[in-house]
């Protein structure tokens, strides 16, 4: 009785996690509703989201370094240290806030369409 809880658990959370990969296929807004058009979708939401995981550790990376780094050297140059002490506390919450809010939007760009590049006519 317990390999077929087990079992049925394994299987109810491979089923749940398939329907949230594909279900931004299914919601976001396309021009042609064709199989094409849906598979297309499923296949580059993955892409999209791995490209906006990576601009958000970049921007937060990017973030460490000047908001905790830079200026707790700076203070300690200028010989403040308390506010040496107390920057690199402030420098993190601001960075753990912004990768928190940019994290939240990583779906939803990600599920955004792409607008075709619009060609200008040569002259």
């Amino acid at each position: 009785m317990r390999n077929f809880a087990r079992r049925f658990a394994a299987l109810t959370f491979i089923g749940l996690l398939s329907l949230f990969v594909v279900s931004p296929a299914f919601s976001a807004e396309a021009k042609d509703n064709s199989v094409t058009g849906f598979f297309r979708r499923l296949f580059n939401y993955p892409v999209k989201a791995v490209k906006e995981t990576g601009g958000m550790t970049a921007n937060t990376v990017n973030n460490v370094g000047e908001k905790v780094m830079s200026k707790t050297g700076e203070d300690l140059s200028k010989g403040e240290v308390p506010q040496a002490v107390v920057q690199p506390v402030v420098g993190a919450a601001e960075t753990v806030g912004q990768t928190a809010a940019e994290t939240v939007q990583i779906p939803v760009k990600a599920a955004e369409e792409d607008k075709p590049a619009e060609s200008t006519p040569a002259q």
